[in-house]
């Protein structure tokens, strides 16, 4: 049982490419827990931070790592051999929303239209026969790292070129390019919150775009028709639960057209550890319909759990 006496340990930073996000969350988190009232201490998960975490003694791990190691089963396989409750979703659910081909396999096989895409290793993608426009995205990252939009001979060529240094993994989707409005939607308290709309300048919502001031315009409620806004709605817990998520998660969506195609809903991915930085978009939804920062960070002490 969580109490006002409990000791919370905020796991954040890490060492995948989302470790300033992370370092970001947790300083947020901290505050929170802090001005709750509960016993907080912090870990910067590099190195040896296991032995840390059991020497610690937590009552409950606040997991606010992002990306590899933090959101993809294997922080919470951790936490769970070692019997610490946590917050967010389970082994199974991580390890499925972070891989985006086992998670939109799962999306077809229920209906949920999401872009239509092919996984391919990263080493044939130098005689892929690209077709224009499409996407490329890593299968198992966050905060758009390594989202391409490729839309011409020149896009593809700058990509090329970037994978030198590419280090997100050794497998990638190929999905054909959705021109639309980017909308978003979260599960708070195991309802669906409001549906927001996200504007940016750049091509997609990506990595700048979300965490720089400025990067983007968020309409809360979303300007779209009441069948739409209910749709997203109803399809953001539908993935939830069929992904087997607890706590908080916030679904992806575009609402637009493919080639030759009427105008669609189509689900991009679900994240389970969405940002909780002062441009992060489910503290802002949480805002919308009355949830406090703090609150928010209430509920999902209260929905932590280990073993399920």
């Amino acid at each position: 049982m969580i109490d006002k006496s409990s000791h919370i340990l905020v796991l954040k930073g890490g060492e995948s490419a989302e470790r300033q996000v992370s370092l970001e969350s947790g300083k947020y988190v901290e505050k929170a827990l802090d001005e709750i009232g509960y016993k907080v201490s912090s870990l910067d998960c590099r190195g040896d931070f296991v032995t840390k975490i059991i020497s610690t003694k937590p009552d409950l791990c606040f997991n606010a790592l992002h990306g590899p190691g933090g959101e993809d089963g294997k922080i919470q396989r951790i936490l769970e051999e070692c019997n610490i409750p946590y917050t967010h979703s389970g082994i199974n659910s991580s390890e499925v929303a972070m891989n985006k081909a086992i998670s939109k396999n799962i999306f077809n096989r229920n209906k949920l239209l999401t872009p239509n895409f092919k996984l391919i290793d990263i080493e044939e993608i130098k005689t892929f026969e690209f077709y224009y426009p499409v996407v490329i995205k890593p299968i198992g990252q966050g905060s758009s790292l390594g989202v391409y939009t490729i839309h011409g001979e020149s896009d593809r060529i700058n990509f090329l070129n970037d994978l030198s240094c590419w280090d997100f993994g050794e497998k990638v989707i190929i999905e054909e390019y959705i021109r639309g409005r980017e909308l978003t939607c979260a599960v708070i308290d195991n309802k669906p919150s409001m549906v927001m709309e996200i504007k940016t300048k750049n091509n997609f919502y990506d990595y700048n775009s979300k965490y720089c001031e400025g990067g983007s315009t968020h309409i809360t409620p979303a300007p779209i028709s009441e069948l739409i806004y209910s749709q997203t709605r109803k399809m953001t817990i539908k993935s939830h639960n069929l992904i087997g998520c607890r706590g908080i998660t916030r679904a992806d969506f575009i609402f637009g057209r493919s080639l030759n195609e009427k105008e669609s809903l189509y689900i991009l991915e679900v994240n389970t550890q969405p940002g909780m930085t002062k441009t992060s978009l489910v503290p802002e939804l949480a805002l919308k319909q009355g949830i406090s920062y703090v609150d928010l960070v209430n509920l999902i002490i209260k929905d932590a759990s280990c073993g399920r």
